[in-house]
């Protein structure tokens, strides 16, 4: 019988029981893939990392949902370096900007740990630059299968599937009534279907109301073909958002860097804040895509296998 020790954070928050829950093996050494995916689907979080050496970077991880393995998310790499970093099993700087490498299945990446006194404050992962795939014409036909009505999504940027290693859906929904009122899941099979058709399993569907004045956007995700009906902060969608938003200049930069301030998960009661930043080169080019934010380390255990 082997020992494996596990801990769960919630991460793009500072307080327990909020944000996007993880849990993360620090040390996944002699798991199986099918282990892994057998532990993650005991976890029954959104995802789960296990983290294991590497000989290309920093550490190797690798992130599975419930019902698949991913080759890069965004909470499941703040959360695991923060708690690498809380662990002391990195070498790092007591106070200002430490950058590590992790190697994943979209590549190696770097990811910069704000530190003050040694302890993380934020984690920001550099995310590969976009890539702007399908878009979608039938807005009616996207809107009722999000648990809507044909008038629910927008046109205007036509809703586009954005990849910054793991493809996703960009929906502009009308309202932020709208948006708080659809279904978690959507309409479940039918969504499943749809985005598939387009190459994907999420759609993050966002307005420009905020509930928070300090938010850029008011999102929501929903992946029911990954098993996850509602995401509560999602930071690879919100990299990607990011670039949309930029790409169709309504992001627009400030000495060539756009900024976007999600807020996601208030539905689902547990309110997330996501901090993306997206350089823009003198042509109008994306550069550089970070994803940032804050977790929270509050449970620790062990399995038995």
């Amino acid at each position: 019988m082997t020992t494996y020790s596990f801990y769960q954070a919630d991460v793009f928050t500072s307080t327990p029981l909020s944000g996007n829950p993880l849990a993360v093996f620090p040390d996944a050494r002699g798991l199986s893939d099918h282990t892994m995916q057998a532990l993650a689907r005991e976890m029954n979080l959104s995802e789960t990392t296990f983290v294991l050496p590497s000989e290309k970077a920093t550490r190797r991880v690798r992130f599975f949902t419930p019902a698949a393995e991913i080759p890069l998310a965004g909470h499941p790499t703040i959360g695991t370096w923060w708690l690498l970093a809380e662990l002391g099993e990195l070498e790092l700087p007591d106070h200002g900007v430490g950058r590590i490498t992790q190697e994943t299945d979209a590549g190696v990446l770097p990811v910069d740990l704000h530190l003050d006194g040694g302890k993380p404050t934020e984690v920001v992962m550099v995310q590969a630059l976009p890539d702007f795939g399908l878009t979608v014409s039938d807005t009616a036909e996207l809107g009722v299968v999000l648990g809507g009505t044909t008038d629910t999504v927008m046109s205007d940027p036509m809703p586009q599937v954005v990849s910054t290693a793991l493809p996703q859906l960009m929906v502009p929904v009308r309202s932020l009534a709208e948006l708080q009122a659809l279904p978690s899941g959507g309409s479940g099979g039918s969504l499943v279907e749809m985005l598939r058709r387009f190459g994907t399993d999420c759609a993050m569907c966002y307005t420009h109301e905020t509930v928070d004045p300090e938010a850029t956007v008011h999102c929501r995700m929903f992946a029911p073909g990954l098993g996850v009906p509602e995401d509560p902060a999602t930071g690879s969608a919100a990299g990607a958002l990011g670039a949309y938003l930029a790409w169709h200049n309504i992001a627009r930069p400030r000495d060539g860097l756009s900024t976007v301030t999600v807020e996601q998960g208030i539905e689902i009661d547990r309110p997330s804040r996501i901090n993306v930043e997206v350089a823009v080169g003198n042509g109008g080019e994306i550069t550089e895509i970070r994803v940032g934010g804050t977790a929270v380390v509050f449970i620790e255990g062990e399995v038995r296998l």
